[in-house]
């Protein structure tokens, strides 16, 4: 499957629209962000070191992160199925339209965590080292999808084809964004800093105004800034961060299923009983600007961002989870090619493929995380080693 952007099925490509990814563990990936960071490692000993981390950690933010993950896996069944190309009729296509308007949420709730967990970043050098691993990912993990999909469907790219998917993040459209946006978020939280809450509040509304509104509301609203709406996200994240809202889960669950199924209903009587039509509340990158997606995606975020969980094993199954989604993002559409090649053989496009929706998608997610697991321990030892030669040499320097 490929892991490009996503875009109108009418004029351009399908692509994957995965999405990305911020992660608040302590490994070498950036967007592994770390809520650990300002905890005091003035101890005696390892054990007491990690007694710490474990009681600093918040699993909710570990939780948000992997609903996120595997929703980025959701949003590639429908991109795969045929969802796209079959008529907007009957009961199936329409719970199927719902949930893909829920698993739409999957790019705004990573910005969110990255807004959360990088809103303190100061404009230093570890700031921007801490994108090496993020870029060294992508491009081995893409060069790895590069080859598999030349294996399994022939000469799809050639060498230049190749280069240029590399390297203007055709092939995984969410890094070249999240980059951009790291290289930019300290000037943007000094700005941030120096408002008074009452300011940062105006802020976000009016972000919201020029990046979210126009989908819905297209002759008062504008246009023109609609691709900001990351840092529409990105401050959301940022407040919560401070603020700590809370939320009534139920109330929040209700708000959240009335407005998928509003949603839906509005893809229905849009499409006119054709295909999914893609400018439906779908302006910027699909969709994820649109207004709805953003109340959907905060309110999925403050659900789950403050939820205490008591079990060490589901805690750190959630935390190694967290720890690797960049890498699971990029798995996921290698895995993807081959499980739907094969599916597609004994399953008809479309609804029929509704009825296997949660063993495809285990699958497909099982499957990255565990070479997800896989790449980062060799990532760890093979920058242990070249840690471990360059202290050598400046001993024997020193020597």
């Amino acid at each position: 499957m490929d892991v490009t952007k996503t875009q109108n099925n009418q004029s351009n490509t399908n692509t994957d629209i995965n999405a990305d990814i911020n992660t608040n563990t302590n490994t070498n990936t950036d967007m592994n962000a770390n809520i650990n960071t300002d905890i005091n490692t003035n101890t005696n000993t390892n054990m007491s070191i990690k007694t710490k981390k474990e009681k600093e950690r918040v699993a909710g933010l570990d939780l948000v992160r992997t609903i996120a993950a595997l929703f980025v896996i959701c949003v590639h069944f429908f991109l795969n199925c045929g969802y796209y190309y079959v008529p907007m009729e009957g009961m199936t296509m329409f719970v199927m339209t719902c949930t893909r308007w829920l698993f739409m949420t999957c790019v705004p709730l990573f910005i969110l965590l990255t807004g959360y967990f990088k809103i303190n970043k100061k404009l230093e050098i570890t700031h921007y080292k801490s994108l090496i691993p993020i870029l060294v990912a992508y491009f081995v993990i893409s060069i790895l999808k590069i080859f598999a999909s030349n294996q399994l469907y022939g000469t799809v790219y050639s060498f230049g084809d190749a280069m240029r998917n590399l390297f203007n993040y055709q092939m995984a459209w969410y890094v070249g964004m999240y980059v951009a946006l790291m290289l930019m978020a300290p000037f943007f939280n000094v700005m941030w800093h120096a408002l008074t809450l009452k300011q940062k509040k105006w802020l976000i509304i009016s972000l919201v105004f020029i990046t979210n509104l126009y989908p819905i509301v297209r002759y008062v609203a504008p246009s023109y800034w609609q691709m900001l709406y990351p840092l529409t996200y990105y401050f959301i994240g940022a407040y919560i961060r401070e603020q700590q809202p809370k939320i009534k889960k139920w109330i929040g669950g209700i708000i959240l299923l009335l407005i998928v199924v509003a949603e839906a209903a509005g893809s229905y009587i849009y499409s006119k009983h054709v295909f999914f039509k893609w400018d439906f509340l779908g302006g910027v990158d699909n969709g994820y600007n649109t207004f709805t997606v953003v109340i959907c995606a905060v309110i999925l975020f403050l659900c789950f961002y403050d939820v205490k969980i008591k079990n060490r094993f589901i805690n750190r199954l959630l935390e190694a989870i967290s720890g690797v989604s960049l890498e699971i993002y990029l798995f996921a559409g290698i895995f993807d090619a081959y499980i739907y090649y094969y599916a597609k053989r004994y399953i008809e496009e479309g609804e029929a493929f509704f009825k296997f929706f949660i063993p495809l998608v285990l699958l497909s997610f099982i499957g990255a995380l565990v070479a997800s697991l896989i790449y980062q321990k060799l990532y760890q030892l093979i920058i242990g080693g070249i840690k471990d030669l360059i202290m050598r040499k400046k001993e024997k320097i020193q020597k």
